[in-house]
């Protein structure tokens, strides 16, 4: 996906100090602000967009817990991804509690 991201043209935004959690958003917020753009190359499904964004968003999730803890609204922003999932007909539980365990 690194391809993907790079030929968005976006550069990272420095919303946080820490350089991963900055990547995370970044990546995750990239996917969902193109998600038209990056169908339309035909490379990658609806179903690819959203894990991705599953992934980079608890990616990032998981590091803004460590350091300023727990906060329900991302949590919830969490929680719409999966909704988007299964709106789309593509949710898969043991893959989302991989990523969740792998991250």
């Amino acid at each position: 996906m690194e391809e993907l991201f790079a030929s968005l043209g976006k550069p990272l935004a420095a919303l946080y100090e820490d350089h991963e959690m900055n990547k995370a958003i970044n990546y995750a917020l990239s996917l969902e602000d193109h998600e038209r753009k990056i169908l339309s190359t035909k490379k990658y499904t609806l179903s690819d967009i959203l894990y991705g964004r599953y992934y980079w968003f608890t990616k990032f999730l998981v590091q803004y817990e460590k350091l300023y803890g727990i906060d329900e609204g991302m949590r919830q922003q969490q929680f719409q991804i999966i909704e988007a999932m299964d709106h789309a007909g593509c949710v898969d539980c043991f893959l989302l509690e991989k990523i969740e365990q792998d991250l």
